[in-house]
């Protein structure tokens, strides 16, 4: 099937290009280090090319899927969530303690913040190998050979963005290593804009609409493009772009509903139908139908050999399970709930409806209360079964019933008459959260405790965004009547009532707007410090009456100011039952550069972070391109 105007990760076929030997093993998924020399990875066909575009794609959706997603990393170092496994000091809650150059960072019992270095390099590294060998093919034609390298250069763009604002001034790799190499050096991350720019200009230029060759279409360009443009201050022609994309690329909001409608469990929860439902339904986010996505990856239970579990309903849903679970219990002083699957024994699944949640993300009272300023807002209502409300669950404990208790399918209380919590851990057991955006069909679960939710499709790029970042650009501009238009024409769509004036429109209404409409999305910590760079290159002060300067960031920047600000666990240092306590520090505005990295980097010098161990030996980073494209043939 043909699917028109949309960018497709396609995945079912890598395994037999690529990677036959390791298939989904986590040996893959830790990529080559930065010296290491792997001669067989060098491809000069057509066919060997479009490998390499694929092994970009597929490494790209591991952002997405799987247990402690990375991008819940994102979440966590940010104001939107908080790490909320409060079963030992294992769990990235103190950041100060828990992240560092010589912490496992690459593990989901604690965080995946060394993914976004791990695999942002293997990630270029498959790019750069388009890019040095695209012309060694004999007889390519020349519209494909600026096709797929536009491509390249999309995934090489890509991450270095979250390179740049997860860790600042990094090494600059635009070629294949095709040696073993010890001698890299930081850049300075406004040389590496620039030159991404640059690139994806190219991109845009030659980039098809409809994506071919592991499906980077122009308009996933475009957005990726208008990040680049303000990054750089180029907030005119982010505006240009955004137009484009807007108003003459073939796309447009989802306004009514579409595509398959999909009720999973209307006995114990019940969706009333609508747009924003449809629009995150997995089956519904790469159909033809589906105007509003930009750039999506395929990721489907029948594609067995390529499928990743997104288990969002394992990640981001609060811990409320186990066998006559005694962490949250009836005002009678029983168990009150029950998630072991038994069609006969446990008469209300809740299981299947709601996944067996750990509360590895746990939104904060910022993300899932202060932000929703209309109650009309689709997004956060629970009347439709959008959203989920803990007072939304029953006791199901079939004990409960059994004895005749009165509480049996009745629904939860945090508290009996006479005040006393019924709650044992509230940071992990007891929160809200965006049932639409997180119920993903398991069928492989259907018999099982775990229903943690499977694979689907899901969103990279969708047009919504792209309002929001040309409300963006009108904000730097200073047009905030254009700025507040942008953001109001993404709440009329979720049938907010409520509408901003230029009056109201500040740099924190727009990110509010983010984190209603891009939960689990966007990678929210990389965002921030990209907003947050652009005040300090630009000198504009914040809704805060703050400003910031690019070589103090790591002391005091915007991200800082919203996190301390409005996530209340790093706010107030807030202690969990087994004594671990939220800490979080301004020089997590980056995550630490791998020691280990830094080690084997015997002959250079690669920069850490200012205010992680090891960064007092910092050296000046390389300031302009021409000294660092020249590194790299030395």
């Amino acid at each position: 099937m043909k699917i028109k105007n949309k960018s497709i990760l396609t995945i079912a076929f890598l395994s037999a290009i690529l990677i036959s030997s390791n298939g989904c093993k986590k040996e893959f998924l830790k990529p080559d280090p930065l010296s290491f020399y792997e001669p067989s990875v060098t491809f000069t066909t057509k066919q060997g090319l479009q490998a390499a575009i694929t092994a970009c794609n597929r490494n790209l959706v591991q952002l997405y899927t799987g247990d402690a997603a990375p991008i819940l990393t994102e979440m966590l170092f940010s104001e939107v969530a908080v790490n909320a496994n409060t079963g030992g000091s294992g769990p990235a809650q103190d950041l100060n303690a828990m992240v560092t150059p010589t912490s496992d960072n690459y593990n989901a019992n604690t965080n995946k913040a060394t993914y976004f270095w791990d695999q942002g390099y293997s990630g270029i590294k498959y790019a750069n190998t388009i890019v040095s060998n695209i012309d060694k093919v004999e007889g390519l034609d020349p519209t494909l050979r600026n096709q797929m390298l536009g491509m390249a250069y999309f995934h090489r763009a890509f991450r270095y963005l979250w390179l740049v604002f997860d860790y600042g001034d990094v090494p600059l790799i635009t070629r294949e290593v095709t040696r073993p190499k010890f001698n890299f050096r930081s850049t300075k991350g406004s040389v590496i804009l620039e030159k991404m720019t640059a690139d994806m200009e190219f991109a845009v230029a030659n980039v098809p609409a409809v994506g071919d060759f592991g499906g980077v279409n122009k308009g996933a360009c475009q957005q990726l493009l208008i990040k680049y443009y303000l990054a750089t201050g180029k907030f005119d022609k982010a505006i240009e772009t955004a137009n484009s994309l807007i108003n003459s690329s073939g796309y447009s909001l989802m306004i009514n509903t579409f595509g398959t409608f999909i009720n999973p469990m209307p006995a114990v929860h019940n969706i009333t139908r609508n747009v924003i439902w449809d629009l995150h339904r997995p089956q519904n986010k790469s159909i033809g139908a589906n105007k509003e996505a930009i750039m999506t990856f395929v990721n489907r239970e029948e594609n067995a050999a390529s499928r990743f579990d997104m288990t969002t309903m394992r990640n981001a849903t609060p811990f409320f399970v186990g066998t006559g679970s005694q962490l949250i219990i009836t005002p009678s002083g029983k168990a009150g709930l029950n998630w072991s699957y038994s069609a006969t024994f446990n008469k209300i699944d809740q299981r299947k409806a709601y996944g067996r949640g750990i509360g590895t993300s746990r939104g904060t009272w910022y993300s899932t209360n202060a932000i929703w300023d209309d109650p009309n807002d689709l997004r956060h209502s629970s009347s439709t079964g959008n959203w989920m409300r803990m007072e939304d669950l029953v006791y199901n404990n079939p004990t409960l019933q059994s004895s005749g208790d009165p509480y049996y399918g009745k629904k939860l209380q945090l508290y009996n008459s006479n005040g006393k919590m019924l709650v044992t851990d509230t940071i992990r057991c007891w929160y809200d959260w965006p049932h639409y955006k997180l119920w993903v069909e398991s069928p492989r679960a259907e018999n099982q405790d775990m229903y943690n939710g499977g694979a689907g499709d899901w969103y990279i790029y969708r047009l919504a965004e792209t309002y929001l970042l040309r409300a963006e650009a009108y904000f730097w501009k200073g047009d905030l009547q254009s700025a507040a238009n942008d953001v109001n024409t993404v709440r009329r769509r979720a049938q907010c009532t409520k509408m901003y004036t230029a009056g109201e429109m500040t740099m924190g209404k727009i990110m509010d707007e983010r984190a209603r409409e891009l939960n689990y999305e966007e990678m929210r910590h990389m965002e921030l410090s990209r907003v947050s760079y652009i005040f300090a290159s630009t000198g504009k002060s914040d809704e805060f009456g703050k400003s910031y300067t690019v070589a103090n960031l790591s002391k005091d920047s915007y991200w800082y100011t919203r996190v301390i600000t409005y996530n209340n666990f790093y706010r107030q240092n807030v202690q969990t039952t087994y004594g671990s306590v939220f800490r979080i520090s301004p020089y997590h505005i980056y995550y630490p550069v791998p020691q280990r990295d830094i080690d084997a980097n015997r002959e250079g010098r690669i920069n850490q972070p200012i205010g992680y161990s090891g960064s007092e030996r910092n050296i000046k980073p390389i300031d302009n391109l021409e000294e660092a494209l020249a590194l790299e043939i030395n």
